[in-house]
């Protein structure tokens, strides 16, 4: 269509008595006319996909800032948790080590 467009009217001499077939013209002319309006409905019909993925992405964008501060979150409880261990651990040994320890009353002797 377009290239019979172009014949139509980019081949017409500028000077001189220029003459052309006005049903060739009006049928490329036609023929453009026609191309442009399916290439307008596909085009509406990608928007619509386009803005619905755009939707779609703006909501994954969302969610996937959401997740790094819950991932923060998590690392920070984790580190946390890393540090009540030692100090339960810690707990734990002094306890042992203080059932381990005799009574203060009995180790006095008498003289």
């Amino acid at each position: 269509a377009t290239e019979a467009l172009k014949a139509s009217t980019l081949r017409l001499p500028i000077i001189g008595k220029a003459t052309a077939d006005i049903q060739n013209l009006k049928d490329a002319i036609s023929s453009a006319v026609e191309m442009m309006q399916a290439m307008a409905s596909s085009i509406c019909s990608l928007l619509s996909k386009v803005e619905e993925m755009n939707s779609l992405v703006a909501e994954l964008a969302s969610l996937a800032a959401k997740e790094t501060v819950l991932l923060e979150h998590c690392k920070d409880f984790l580190s946390a948790l890393a540090a009540i261990q030692v100090k339960d651990c810690s707990l734990r040994s002094h306890l042992i080590q203080l059932k381990c320890v005799p009574a203060t009353n009995n180790l006095t002797t008498r003289v």
